[in-house]
Parts: structure tokens; sequence; C-alpha cells
């Protein structure tokens, strides 16, 4: 004796409820999934001009005491050069 049973079946309504639902969580776990990558983009980004800040304030430094070497503790005019202020 065998029992058949029968096979049930949201209705389209319900259905269609359904497939929204599993929809917007692919796109929103890709959206995540998006932000987490210009996360580390920024983060990489970031690290990159903190280096670049390093090096740019080693080289003023350098070439600040290069200069007070030279001409000693002058102020310098970025523009054209112009030297004020020598001891």
């Amino acid at each position: 004796m065998s029992i058949v049973s029968e096979k049930k079946f949201l209705i389209e309504e319900e259905l269609q409820t359904l497939q929204k639902i599993q929809s917007q969580t692919r796109a929103l776990i890709a959206e995540l999934g998006e932000i987490e990558l210009i996360k580390l983009q920024l983060e990489n980004r970031h690290e990159t001009a903190k280096k670049f800040l390093d090096d740019l304030s080693i080289s003023e430094q350098e070439f600040t005491q290069l200069v007070f070497e030279k001409y000693g503790k002058v102020n310098l005019n970025p523009d054209n050069g112009e030297i004020t202020g020598s001891n």
C-alpha cells in the first residue's frame, strides 16, 4: 500500500514575494561586497598617502637643514627663491 502525497506550492503572490526577497538579498550582498572592496581600496590609498607624507616630511627636513647650513636661519620665498632675514 503506497501513500501518494500531493505536492503543495505557494500561490503566485507568495512566490513573487519570496523571489523578490531573494533578489533583494542578492543585491544587498553584492552591494556590501562592493562597499568592502571600496573600503580596502581607500585603506590602501590612505596608507600610500601616509607614506608619501612621511617621505615629504623627511625631504622637507633635509632641505631645511641644508638651507640653514648654507645660509643660516633665513626666510625663503618659495615662489622666486628670495632669501631674507639672513644672519
